[in-house]
């Protein structure tokens, strides 16, 4: 009888062993924001003879176009127009050519016109659902459904780094200055909630400068760049938040640069190649720091 009891031990333990040994790793990376996080490139500019590095996987929520919505696919662009692409495309080729044993895959959602003080309030705690923001709400649905999938699949997820861009709606004038002037306070707690939620730690957050150009409409332009630095790992100020870190945008063309640009008067919006060059210095940030 102990014979038996030692053989189907030994048999479970053999069956336990070799299902760890084929499970596989995998980076996961998150994009979220507004506008200029769900991507103002315009896919008919893209440089000639640019390729999507299809190693990477991507998987966003329903709000946004150009793939299939919560479905595991190869890196596609994802925005709110079938026309346009956000960071994915140049953070997704940077990332793995940088990596190339690596499986990487990018979760994103993003919304245009979004704030953090409302749409993006991650509450107190994770029990705090209550005080959710809407697009949190919708960050977490996509975030932990493309977890789930992944380990379904056979993947042990890595949550590595955030990359933000958002800031213009608190700083606009119909958000009202007192929001512009509390965003450092919003961000620093929105960075840890983050690190929270999914168990990240030591999850990098990495975040662009928004609004190179004042803008009248824009009041709280200033509070919000202020509050973007004051947040940086290396500003010594009590806002800073170990591993976040700030990327230059200022020198980014914007959209009413675009060739045959349909908004002309865009001094908001990073425009084709400005948004490439914000995905990769995204990815060249995290290498630099991961």
């Amino acid at each position: 009888m102990k014979v038996k009891f030692r053989l189907v031990g030994l048999l479970f333990f053999i069956g336990v062993t070799f299902q760890n040994c084929q499970k596989k790793s995998i980076d996961v990376y998150l994009i979220g924001g507004q506008s200029n996080a769900t991507g103002q490139g315009y896919i008919a500019n893209l440089p000639e003879g640019f390729m999507i590095n299809q190693q990477v996987l991507l998987f966003h929520s329903d709000l946004l176009e150009g793939g299939v919505p919560y479905k595991w696919q190869p890196l596609c662009p994802a925005s709110e127009d079938s026309q346009k692409f956000g960071v994915e495309l140049s953070l997704g080729n940077t990332l793995q050519e940088f990596y190339p044993t690596k499986k990487i895959a990018l979760i994103k959602h993003a919304y245009s016109g979004s704030s953090l003080y409302k749409d993006w309030n991650p509450g107190n705690d994770s029990n705090d659902s209550l005080n959710f923001g809407k697009q949190f709400k919708f960050f977490l649905k996509t975030v932990n459904k493309g977890l789930t999938l992944l380990r379904e699949q056979g993947y042990v997820p890595e949550v590595k780094a955030m990359f933000w861009q958002q800031g213009e709606k608190d700083a606009r004038d119909n958000a009202g200055i007192e929001n512009s002037k509390i965003y450092g306070n919003n961000l620093n707690h929105f960075i840890h909630r983050v690190r929270a939620q999914f168990e990240a730690e030591s999850m990098l957050f990495l975040y662009g400068y928004v609004l190179p150009v004042p803008l009248e409409r824009y009041i709280g332009r200033e509070e919000v760049r202020h509050a973007q630095s004051k947040v940086d790992q290396n500003s010594g100020h009590r806002l800073a938040v170990e591993n976040a870190f700030v990327i230059e945008t200022d020198d980014l063309p914007l959209r009413f640069d675009e060739p045959n640009s349909p908004f002309p008067d865009d001094k908001v919006h990073f425009n084709t190649y400005g948004i490439l060059e914000l995905g990769k210095r995204f990815a060249e940030k995290y290498i630099k720091e991961g």
